[in-house]
């Protein structure tokens, strides 16, 4: 067997990434790629799992380089050359569908609340020259959405392509009991008529009987057999439109610029207050102003975006793209910064939810301090990894959640019904509650990999089981540490919890922790 040598052929190199980062997550290899028998039981048999993955997270949580597994504890070379002879007989289109996408020297900065934002997405959409996709589940016809989407009209004024996911229904239901905010088909007919191309995300799934000639329809239309394959499995979950729901919310701007965040477009995300000498980062001051944030990327990290909005544009209807083209590709030299980025993304059928596998992991085998913000905390996953910490790893973690001030009324019995023996091991807790607003950030910070993940998922039942979800995960140590500063300042307005009877010690004797057992599938 010849030897495979990590600069050499990079395409193997990359399967093997892909394959030992899919077993790791708990991937079903067997059910992805075809006739893997034997490199899956060479796998189970050869790379001891929990060695692995400690090691794994210790790097950030995603094997990125070759090296990485060569360096492996206690796997030597022979085995990894062995197991790359394995992949190398393999198909792995569909795997490479699936697997987190890694680019290197990017630049990335965050931002957080609403002036911020705001100012950012009206700024990056000024500077389009070629094209702009932007999918997001909310775009609310308010102050916001109305800056935002001046700015998009004026884009396709320049000759700027706009492709445009939104979800209609559930932004219609507007917010404040004011329907009128929903009406976002005025903005999209003013949008339509300028020459904006906008796919519909309510609909994100075809009727089963329908899907097997519909498949054959987009095929021939010239969407690749990957991104079909990705969609069977939507349509193995699919039940109903409404159980389905595109919950991503990024943004790729000529091949070089990426917004990725938990930001939608509506004053509630986005609002436009004047920022203060007293409040230099625009910290919400009204209950109608949530807590939210994004991060700017320039470099290649934009293609692994456009990929990934490719798959849900062309099945769903859209034109046919190819991502690759030249015209999607920055003419510019890509290294802008020191940071890697991972985009890692999720959908419903999932063979397995890397995002959620990724938080599992972290909150397993953090080396040090991790910080979990994220408003809603109703996954049992989540929760029985958690209460099973011994109180060493406990006391690494950090939580912090709007356990009171919260748009899903099952997030407090799920907290209180969970937290106990977790807070008696030793994890903090952090109720941002005790600002009188409601926070939706979604971010966690590992500080022994230097790394940060950021993005539209909740760590709930929806977002584990039923939506599209992405998020980004950088690692570099500047960011990270200018990163943790916006969180050290997210923990700072919140209330630190010191007494545990907050908590359910015996749950089952509070009638809230079954309303949470009976709804926390739903939004």
């Amino acid at each position: 067997m010849s030897t495979i040598q990590p600069e050499q052929n990079k395409t193997l190199q990359a399967g093997t990434i892909n394959f030992l980062n899919y077993f790791l997550s708990k991937g079903p290899i067997e059910k992805v790629v075809t006739d893997s028998k034997e490199a899956a039981a060479f796998t189970k048999a050869h790379i001891p799992f929990e060695a692995a993955s400690k090691f794994r997270q210790q790097l950030g949580g995603v094997f990125t380089t070759y090296e990485q597994i060569l360096s492996i504890p206690g796997i030597d070379h022979k085995t990894i050359e062995e197991l790359t002879h394995h992949v190398r007989k393999l198909d792995l289109r569909k795997l490479e569908a699936l697997s987190p996408k890694t680019t290197w020297n990017n630049q990335v900065e965050a931002f957080i609340n609403g002036p911020e934002c705001l100012e950012l997405l009206v700024e990056e959409i000024k500077k389009a020259q070629r094209y702009i996709h932007f999918s997001v589940m909310l775009f609310f016809n308010d102050t916001s959405g109305t800056m935002v989407s001046e700015a998009l009209l004026d884009a396709l004024s320049r000759g700027v392509q706009v492709r445009l996911m939104v979800d209609f229904g559930v932004t219609a239901i507007g917010y404040e009991k004011s329907l009128q905010v929903g009406d976002f088909q005025k903005i999209a007919d003013r949008l339509t008529s300028a020459g904006c191309k906008i796919v519909n995300t309510f609909h994100n799934c075809y009727p089963k009987d329908e899907w097997p000639q519909k498949r054959k329809e987009l095929k021939e239309k010239g969407v690749p057999e990957s991104t079909l394959c990705l969609q069977d499995y939507v349509q193995e979950e699919y039940l109903v439109d409404l159980n389905v729901i595109n919950h991503r919310k990024f943004m790729v701007i000529d091949g070089k610029t990426s917004i990725v965040g938990s930001l939608n477009i509506g004053d509630q995300y986005t609002y436009d207050t004047p920022v203060q000498q007293d409040n230099p980062q625009g910290v919400p001051r009204e209950e109608g102003e949530w807590q939210d944030g994004c991060f700017r990327i320039r470099g290649a990290a934009a293609q692994s975006l456009n990929e990934v909005f490719a798959f849900q544009w062309t099945v769903l209807g859209g034109d046919v793209y190819k991502p690759g083209d030249s015209f999607y590709q920055s003419d510019e030299d890509l290294n802008f910064g020191r940071e890697e980025c991972t985009i890692i993304s999720s959908f419903p059928g999932n063979p397995v939810n890397l995002i959620q596998q990724y938080y599992l992991s972290l909150i397993s085998y953090a080396g040090d301090e991790a910080v979990i913000i994220n408003p809603y905390l109703i996954d049992q996953a989540f929760w029985d990894e958690l209460k099973s910490l011994p109180p060493e790893q406990a006391g690494r973690i950090t939580i912090c959640n709007p356990l009171y001030v919260n748009d899903h009324l099952t997030n407090r019995p799920a907290v209180k019904s969970n937290m106990y023996k977790p807070f008696e091991n030793g994890v903090s807790f952090f109720d941002y509650s005790h600002t009188g607003r409601f926070s939706h950030w979604k971010i966690s910070y590992d500080k022994r990999a230097n790394a940060v993940f950021h993005g539209s998922y909740n760590i709930n039942e929806r977002s584990a089981c039923h939506d599209f979800e992405l998020g980004v995960l950088v690692k570099g140590k500047e960011f990270a540490s200018s990163t943790k500063n916006l969180i050290d300042g997210h923990l700072a307005v919140s209330k630190e919890i010191k007494d545990s009877s907050l908590f359910f010690k015996y749950p089952l004797l509070h009638p809230s922790t079954y309303a949470n057992l009976v709804t926390k599938k739903f939004t």
